[in-house]
C-alpha cells in the first residue's frame, strides 16, 4: 500500500483543505478520524479525515490557480485510453451506477450476485463482471440472510463458499447505516460511518463496492438536489481515487413506477449517475425480472436482460418456460382439451372467435375448469392449434353457415 492510499492522519494547526470548505487549520484533533477546522471563509466544522487533503501556505504559481488545466494538443499522437467496465454496458469503472427496483423484486440478490461473481471470477446471467475484490454494506439484511443466499449463489454456480476470499460482507441491519447527514447550513456532512467504510475501501482496494440502499444510507432530502448531488459526489470520490466502481441500490417513488422510469425523488438522482439500471418483475410469470437500462452515458438505453429466480439465483432466461410455468401450461392445456370433448359430447358447440361461444369463456366458466383462468385458456387454444389437436370446422347452408371448434 502507498502512502497516498493509507488512512489519513493530522496533528492541531495543520493547514488542510476541503473540496466544499476550501482551506482551514484543524483546531481539535482528540476525536479523529474526525478533526475540528476552523475553515478561512466556511467557519468552524467537523470533517472526517478522509475527506482532507494536507494544504501549503504557499503564494499561487502565475500559471497555476489550483484548477486542473489540460491542452487537449498534448494528448497528439498518444494513445486514446481505453473505457473501462465492471460489468459491460451496465456498470462502468470509476463511476456511481444505480439500481432501482421495488421491495421485493430481488435487486439486493441480483446485486450480490453479481458481487459474488466477481469474487469467484465467473460468469452471471450470462455476463462475465470484472474479476476482483469487491465489498457490500447491506443495511436491510442480517449477516444470517447473507449467509443463506450467499450459499445459494455459490451453489449454483457449482462453486463453494471458500471460493469468496475475496467478497468483504458489512451487514449493518441493527445498526445506524447512514453515510452522510445535512448540517445546519443544508450542506451534506460525511458521518463516522463514511469515514470508517472510505478507510476500509483503502485497505481492501476492492474493485466493486455495493451499498444497499440508499434510503438507509442518504440522510439528506432525496427530493432536494443538491443533497442529492452531494452525496453522490462523496461516493463519486472513492470511486475516482481507488479505481472501483460503485453500485448504489435505491427504491424508485410511486411517480417513478406508475411511469415506467424507476426513478425515486429528485431528478438529481438520474442525473447525477453515469449510468441508472431498473430491475422490474414480469408481468406474467412471477419469477421472471426484467432489467432495464434507463440511463447509459457510456452505453444504449433502453436494452433489457431478462433473468429467472432459481433455487434462491437469478439464471439468464432462455426464453423457454420454467418448470413450473410448464406444469401450469400442461394443466391449461389439460383442462381445455377435456371439457371440449364433454362439450362435443354434450352437443355444445364452442368458437375460436370471440362472441357468445367463445370458446376460452365457455371453458373458463365450466365447473371442470377448477379456476384455470381465460387467459391460460386463451394460451391454451394457441397451443393446441399448433400442435394441430384442434380445428375449425365450418357447417350449414350458404345461408346459415356456422363454424365450430372440433378435436382433431
Amino acid at each position: 500500500m502507498t502512502a497516498q492510499q493509507q488512512p489519513k492522519h493530522f496533528n492541531e494547526s495543520d493547514r488542510v483543505a476541503h473540496r466544499t470548505f476550501g482551506v482551514g487549520t484543524i483546531i481539535d484533533d482528540r476525536d479523529r478520524p474526525k478533526y475540528r477546522i476552523q475553515f478561512d471563509t466556511a467557519g468552524d466544522k467537523r470533517v472526517i479525515a478522509a475527506f482532507l487533503n494536507p494544504h501549503q501556505d504557499e503564494p499561487v504559481a502565475a500559471n497555476d490557480n489550483g484548477l486542473p488545466f489540460i491542452n487537449p494538443a498534448d494528448w497528439h499522437g498518444l494513445p486514446v485510453p481505453t473505457r473501462e467496465w465492471f460489468l459491460g454496458g451496465l456498470i462502468p469503472k470509476r463511476q456511481v451506477t444505480i439500481l432501482n427496483g421495488d421491495g421485493g423484486v430481488g435487486k439486493s440478490l441480483l446485486a450480490l450476485q453479481i458481487s459474488a461473481a466477481s469474487a469467484m471470477g465467473c460468469q452471471t446471467i450470462g455476463m462475465q463482471p470484472m474479476a476482483g475484490r469487491v465489498m457490500y454494506l447491506g443495511a436491510e439484511d442480517e449477516a444470517d440472510e447473507f449467509h443463506r443466499r450467499l450459499a445459494d449463489i455459490t451453489y449454483q454456480h457449482h462453486r463453494q463458499m471458500s471460493d469468496l476470499s475475496d467478497f468483504r460482507l458489512i451487514p449493518m441491519a441493527d445498526r445506524d447505516a447512514l453515510l452522510a447527514v445535512p448540517d445546519k447550513a443544508g450542506v451534506m456532512q460525511p458521518t463516522d460511518n463514511m469515514g470508517k467504510l472510505v478507510e476500509r475501501l483503502a485497505e481492501f482496494r476492492p474493485g466493486f463496492l455495493v451499498l444497499d440502499t440508499s434510503a438507509d444510507l442518504f440522510g439528506g432530502d432525496e427530493i432536494k438536489r443538491n443533497h442529492v448531488r452531494q452525496f453522490i459526489a462523496m461516493l463519486r470520490k472513492p470511486a475516482i481515487q481507488l479505481d472501483m466502481s460503485v453500485l448504489l441500490l435505491s427504491h424508485p417513488s410511486i411517480q417513478g413506477m406508475q411511469s415506467g422510469t424507476g426513478s425515486s425523488g429528485s431528478t438529481a438522482w438520474n442525473n447525477s449517475v453515469r449510468s441508472r439500471l431498473y430491475l422490474t418483475k414480469g408481468t406474467d410469470d412471477e419469477d421472471m425480472r426484467i432489467l432495464t437500462t434507463k440511463k447509459a452515458n457510456y452505453g444504449k438505453t433502453g436494452s433489457e436482460i431478462k433473468v429467472r429466480w432459481q433455487d434462491g439465483a437469478f439464471a439468464l432466461d432462455d426464453g423457454k418456460p420454467s418448470p413450473v410455468a410448464g406444469l401450469l401450461n400442461k394443466r391449461a392445456d389439460d383442462v381445455f382439451m377435456a371439457v371440449l370433448a364433454k362439450f362435443a359430447e354434450q352437443g355444445v358447440n364452442v368458437s375460436a372467435n370471440t362472441g357468445p361461444t367463445y370458446a376460452p369463456s365457455k371453458i373458463a366458466g365450466h365447473p371442470d375448469a377448477k379456476g384455470t383462468s381465460k387467459r391460460q385458456l386463451v394460451d391454451a387454444m394457441a397451443r393446441m392449434f399448433d400442435a394441430g389437436r384442434i380445428k375449425m370446422i365450418t357447417e350449414g347452408s350458404a345461408s346459415r353457415m356456422r363454424s365450430r371448434l372440433a378435436i382433431n
